[in-house]
C-alpha cells in the first residue's frame, strides 16, 4: 500500500510539472479565436520579413521562398508568409496595442490540421528595438522527432507559441503574462516580432522552450513553404487612432472584393498617390491621383497602398471577374 501511494504521488507529480492547456479549436476550454469574431478591432498594417533558412542543417539549400511581407497584413487570407527554419516576421500598426482585460491579440497560422502544428515564439516591443519574449512552453515528447508530413501535434500540451491552433482560428496572447518586463510598455505595444520555432531535436538546431524543453514540430520542412506560416496577427485591444489616422483609413469608400476595372473613390483630397501591390509584391499601378482611379483588369488579392500629407496607408482587397 506504502508503495501504491509513492507510485501515486509520483504520477500526480508527474502531470502538474506537464500542465495540461486549452485544447484545438472547437473543444471545450480551447482559448481560440475565429479570424471572423469581433474581438478583433484592428490588424497588422505592414511587415518586415527576414526568410529564414529551406533547413537549417544544410544552408546551402537557401532561404524559403513563399510571400513577402504584403502577405500578411490585414484580415487572414489566402496568401501566407513562409519563415523557414529561424525566420522572423516583424509588424507594425496603425494605433499601439494595449494591456487590456484578458487576451491583447492573436496570431494566425495556416494548419489544415488541429493535429499538424508549426510553431512560433512571440515578442512585443514598444520601441521596434527591445522586445520581450513570451514565456513559451511545449510540453510534447522531445525523443521522436515529428517528420514534415506527421499529424500528431498535442495542443494540450503547447502554451504561448503561436500555431497552436489550425487556419482560421488566431492563437492568444495576453500582454499581462509581461507584467515583470521592465524592457516594454504595456500600455504602448508598437511591435510584434514573430520568430520561427525550428523544430529540430539536433541539439545544435534545436529551439527550447522557457522550461528547457526542446520544441518538436514538423521537420525538416525544406521546401519553399516550409516553416511557420504567418497569415495575419489581430488586435483586441487597440489606442484609438487619431484624427488624422482616422481619417486615412477612411480614404476608400470600396466594397470588397470588388469587379476587376471599377473605381475607387476618394475622400480624403490630400491623398497624392495610389499604389496596388499584388501578393508576390510587384507593383501593379502607379499613380498620381486626384479623387479616383481604376482598378486593375486581372483578378485576384491585391494592396492598395494610399499615400499622401506624409501618411501611407494599406488595405487588402480582392478582385473578381
Amino acid at each position: 500500500m506504502i508503495r501504491f501511494k509513492c507510485v501515486l504521488i509520483l504520477c500526480v507529480a508527474y502531470a502538474t510539472c506537464s500542465a495540461q492547456f486549452p485544447g484545438a479549436a472547437g473543444t471545450l476550454g480551447s482559448t481560440a479565436i475565429h479570424q471572423d469574431s469581433d474581438h478583433f478591432v484592428g490588424w497588422a498594417n505592414d511587415c518586415v520579413a527576414e526568410p529564414g533558412y529551406l533547413d537549417i542543417a544544410d544552408k546551402s539549400l537557401g532561404f524559403a521562398n513563399n510571400g513577402n511581407g504584403q502577405s500578411c497584413i490585414g484580415r487572414p487570407g489566402l496568401n501566407v508568409l513562409s519563415l523557414g527554419d529561424s525566420g522572423i516576421a516583424t509588424l507594425t500598426f496603425e494605433a499601439p496595442i494595449y494591456d487590456g482585460e484578458g487576451f491583447d491579440f492573436a496570431v494566425f497560422e495556416n494548419a489544415f490540421s488541429d493535429y499538424f502544428l508549426e510553431l512560433a515564439f512571440v515578442e512585443v516591443s514598444s520601441d521596434g528595438l527591445k522586445f520581450e519574449r513570451f514565456t513559451a512552453v511545449c510540453n510534447q515528447q522531445d525523443t521522436l522527432q515529428q517528420g514534415a508530413f506527421d499529424d500528431i501535434s498535442d495542443p494540450t500540451k503547447i502554451n504561448n507559441l503561436a500555431g497552436k491552433y489550425r487556419a482560421q482560428f488566431g492563437t492568444p496572447f495576453d500582454l499581462s503574462d509581461l507584467a515583470n518586463s521592465s524592457n516594454i510598455d504595456l500600455s504602448s505595444i508598437t511591435h510584434i516580432r514573430i520568430v520561427d520555432a525550428i523544430g529540430s531535436l539536433e541539439p545544435e538546431h534545436a529551439q527550447l522552450d522557457h522550461l528547457g524543453n526542446a520544441i518538436n514540430d514538423p521537420y525538416p520542412t525544406d521546401f519553399d513553404f516550409g516553416g511557420f506560416d504567418l497569415n495575419a496577427v489581430g488586435v483586441i485591444y487597440q489606442h484609438p487612432l487619431s484624427s488624422k489616422d482616422a481619417a486615412a483609413q477612411n480614404q476608400l469608400v470600396l466594397p470588397n472584393p470588388m469587379k476587376c476595372n471599377s473605381t475607387f473613390h476618394l475622400i480624403d483630397s490630400e491623398i497624392n498617390k495610389i499604389t496596388v501591390i499584388d501578393m508576390l509584391g510587384r507593383m501593379q499601378l502607379i499613380e498620381q491621383i486626384n479623387q479616383s482611379f481604376t482598378a486593375p483588369k486581372t483578378p485576384g488579392n491585391y494592396m492598395i497602398r494610399l499615400e499622401g500629407n506624409g501618411h501611407i496607408s494599406d488595405q487588402k482587397i480582392v478582385l473578381i471577374p
